[in-house]
C-alpha cells in the first residue's frame, strides 16, 4: 500500500504549478461567501494541516475560524447553525468520516458548506449536489493519488487555500538547496535512536508542525511533540531537563517568527540536536515552502529509520479502524420529525431547543399550527420575490430556470394571480415578457421597487424612471459626501428609490453598517433601508411590498388569501414586510415571528430549489384557487 516517497518528491514543482494555474470557476464568488460568516474547516489526517492553513486565513480576514475533525463536529453541533460556513477538504472525498461529516452538516444547516477535494465525480461531490447550501470544487490531481502519506495533495492544497483568499503564492521552486538537505542529514545524524524531537513553531508554520507531527506518526518514524514558542516556556521545556540525550529540536520559522525563535533557541542547552527549517516569506508564501522543506526531514528521518513514509506499511487492524463505523452513536431522537426539527432550528437559529422540553414544546405547537393553517386555506394568488426565489445568482441576467417557467404559466393558466415585488425595474418586466405566454399577462402583476410602481405584466409604460423626487437626491448627496461610503459603492435612483451596490465585497459589511447609521441618524422616519440578494435598497418611508395586497383587492375582488414567498424574511431583508403576512413561506432567511415567515423546504434546500419544492406542493382546487400541502 503507497507509494515509494521520494518519488512523490520528485512530482513537487509540478503539482505546485499546476495548482497556481488551473482554473477555478467563480473564485471571487466562493471568497466573497465564505467571508461572510465564521468558518469550521473539517479534514481528517493528512488534510488536517490544510484545515489549519484554513484557518490562519479566514482569521487574517478578521474573522472567527476554527478547524475540527469530523468526529469533533459532532460535538460541536450547536455551533454550527446559518450564522457561520462549513468547508471540507478531503483528497479522495470518499472516507466514511468525511461523507458521516458532511450529512451532519446538511442537517445542521449553515449559512454555506464548501467542499475542496481532488478527486473529480467522488462520493462528496455527489452528496454535495443534492443541496443548494452546499457548492464543491473538484479536480483531478494530475499527480495522482497519495501514497500512505499526504505530498503533492498537500501542495495542491496550500496553494489552492491561498488562492481562495486572494493570496496566490509567488514563489518560482519549491525544491530546497542542498545547503538545507546538507543540515538536515547533519540532524538526522545525531539523532538518538529512540528519539523525541519537539517540534516548535508560530504563526503561518503552525500548519507544517501539525503535519509533521502527522507524518511521523502515521509512518513510524519516531516521536513528536508540538508548542508554539512561548506555550514551550510554560513547563514543556522540563521535557529537555529529564530526557536531553534522546530528544532534538525542529523550529519552524518564518519572517514573522525570526526574533522569538531566536531568543527561545538560545535558551536552551546547546547540546541538543537543532534544525531550523526557515523561510524568508510571509503568510502563504512561508507555509508552503516550509511544508515542502519538511517534507526531506520526513524522508531523511525515514532513511535512518528504514521505513520508506510513503509506504510504511499497514496492519491489518489499521484498514478496520479506518473503515470503522460509528454513525449510529450520533443517530437523532427518531420521535423528532425531521420536518419538525428543520422548520424550528430555522427560527430558533440552532438545535438548541431540544434540549428544553417546555422550548421545544411551545415551538413545535407554533410549527402545527402554522402548518394547520396554511394547509387549509384556500388561495387566490402567489405573491413572490424575484432574486433569490424565482432566480439565482447566476441565473440574474438571464431567465430563471426552466422548471419555474413552466410552473408560472401551468398557475397563470389556472386563473392564479401571480404578483412578483421586486427591487428591480424594467428588467423584470422584459424579462418575464419573454416566457409568460402573453394571454396570461394581465394576472401577472408586478411591484416595482420594492411595491413603489405596481402594474399588470401587459403595461409597458411602467415602471416609470423618474428620478426627480427631492428625497432620493439629498440621499445620493450625502453618500456621496462621505467617502468612507462613496468609494466603495454605486449609486442608481429611481423612482421611489436609491439603489446602492457595493462594489468591493471585502468592504461590504463595514460599508453598510457606515450606511445604515448615516442614513438613519439624518433621516430618521423618512426611509426605510433594505438589503436584497445583491443590493441595497433604501425607499421612503410609505413604500411597501404589501401594497401589492391593495391593488390586487382592488383588480380581482375582496376576500381571498394570498401565499407570499420570498427569501430575506427578517429585517432588514426587503421580503421581511411582504412575510410578516399570515400565510408566508421563506425559502432562506426566516423571522423569529412564530406565526409567519417559515421555512418549510427540506434540509440543505434554499432559494430557487425550494421555492420549486412548494410550488410542487401546491394544488388547484377549483376555479382561480388553489391549497398547498406540507
Amino acid at each position: 500500500m503507497g507509494k515509494p516517497y521520494s518519488e512523490e518528491l520528485l512530482r513537487i514543482n509540478n503539482t505546485y504549478h499546476w495548482a497556481l494555474d488551473v482554473e477555478i470557476e467563480n473564485l471571487e464568488d466562493y471568497t466573497n461567501v465564505l467571508c461572510e460568516k465564521p468558518l469550521f474547516i473539517i479534514g481528517s489526517g493528512g488534510s488536517s494541516s490544510a484545515c489549519a492553513l484554513f484557518t490562519l486565513y479566514h482569521q487574517e480576514q478578521g474573522l472567527i475560524a476554527s478547524d475540527i475533525t469530523p468526529l469533533e463536529l459532532q460535538y460541536s453541533k450547536k455551533a454550527v447553525n446559518k450564522n457561520s460556513n462549513v468547508a471540507f477538504i478531503s483528497a479522495s472525498g470518499k472516507n466514511s468520516d468525511i461523507l458521516l461529516a458532511f450529512d451532519t452538516a446538511v442537517s445542521l444547516e449553515p449559512n454555506f458548506i464548501f467542499s475542496l477535494i481532488l478527486k473529480k465525480n467522488s462520493p462528496l461531490a455527489n452528496k454535495s449536489k443534492k443541496y443548494s447550501i452546499s457548492k464543491i470544487l473538484d479536480f483531478d490531481n494530475p499527480a495522482g493519488q497519495d501514497g500512505f502519506l499526504a505530498t503533492n495533495s498537500l501542495v495542491a492544497y496550500f496553494t489552492l487555500v491561498s488562492r481562495i483568499y486572494n493570496d496566490k503564492p509567488s514563489l518560482s521552486n519549491l525544491i530546497p538547496d542542498n545547503d538545507f538537505i546538507r543540515s538536515v542529514i547533519s540532524f538526522t545524524d545525531q539523532l538518538y535512536e529512540e528519539f523525541t524531537i519537539v517540534v516548535l513553531y508560530g504563526g503561518w508554520g503552525k500548519p507544517v508542525a501539525i503535519d509533521l507531527e502527522s507524518k511521523f506518526s502515521e509512518s513510524g518514524i519516531g516521536n513528536v511533540l508540538l508548542s508554539d514558542y512561548r506555550n514551550f516556556g510554560h513547563g514543556r521545556h522540563n521535557w529537555f531537563d529529564k530526557k536531553k540525550i534522546q530528544s532534538a529540536i525542529v523550529a519552524i520559522i518564518s519572517k514573522d517568527e525570526e526574533e522569538i525563535a531566536q531568543k527561545t533557541l538560545d535558551l536552551l542547552p546547546s547540546e541538543i540536536p537543532k534544525l531550523l527549517i526557515k523561510s524568508e516569506e510571509k503568510m502563504g508564501n512561508a507555509s508552503l515552502e516550509l511544508l515542502v522543506k519538511s517534507f526531506y526531514l520526513v524522508k531523511e528521518v525515514g532513511k535512518t529509520k528504514g521505513i520508506d513514509p510513503g509506504r510504511p506499511g499497514v496492519p491489518p487492524y489499521g484498514s478496520s479502524l479506518y473503515n470503522l463505523k460509528y454513525s449510529k452513536l450520533f443517530r437523532e431522537n427518531a420521535g423528532t420529525s425531521a420536518k419538525l426539527k428543520n422548520a424550528v432550528m430555522r427560527k430558533y437559529g440552532n438545535l438548541g431547543f431540544l434540549d428544553d422540553e417546555k422550548s421545544f414544546l411551545l415551538w413545535k405547537d407554533a410549527y402545527e399550527r402554522f402548518r394547520k393553517k396554511i394547509n387549509s386555506t384556500k388561495f387566490r394568488g402567489i405573491f413572490l420575490d424575484y432574486d433569490g426565489t424565482l432566480c439565482s445568482a447566476e441565473e440574474r441576467f438571464v431567465a430563471p430556470r426552466v422548471e419555474i417557467i413552466e410552473k408560472l404559466n401551468f398557475f397563470l393558466s389556472q386563473g392564479i394571480v401571480i404578483g412578483i415585488v421586486t427591487g428591480r425595474g424594467k428588467s423584470v418586466r422584459v424579462e418575464l415578457q419573454k416566457f409568460v405566454e402573453k394571454k396570461y399577462w394581465q394576472n401577472l402583476i408586478i411591484g416595482y421597487y420594492n411595491g413603489a410602481q405596481i402594474s399588470s405584466l401587459e403595461n409597458n409604460s411602467m415602471p416609470i424612471k423618474d428620478n426627480s423626487e427631492p428625497l432620493f437626491h439629498e440621499i445620493e448627496k450625502t453618500l456621496l459626501a462621505e467617502p468612507l461610503v462613496s468609494e466603495y459603492i454605486n449609486i442608481d435612483i429611481r423612482q421611489g428609490q436609491v439603489t446602492v451596490i457595493v462594489k468591493d465585497k471585502k468592504e461590504s459589511k463595514i460599508v453598510k453598517s457606515v450606511l445604515l447609521d448615516l442614513l438613519y441618524n439624518k433621516f430618521k422616519f423618512r426611509i426605510q433601508i433594505l438589503e436584497s440578494s445583491h443590493s441595497i435598497d433604501i425607499i421612503s418611508a410609505n413604500t411597501s411590498k404589501n401594497l401589492i395586497f391593495d391593488y390586487c383587492d382592488e383588480h380581482f375582488g375582496l376576500g381571498f388569501s394570498y401565499l407570499c414567498i420570498g427569501d430575506r424574511g427578517k429585517y432588514p431583508g426587503n421580503d421581511y414586510q411582504l412575510l410578516s403576512n399570515e400565510f408566508s413561506l421563506s425559502v432562506d432567511k426566516v423571522s423569529n415571528d412564530p406565526h409567519s415567515c417559515w421555512n418549510l423546504a427540506s434540509k440543505g434546500i434554499k432559494c430557487v430549489e425550494a421555492t420549486l419544492e412548494y410550488f410542487n406542493a401546491i394544488t388547484p382546487v377549483e376555479k382561480s384557487l388553489f391549497k398547498i400541502k406540507f
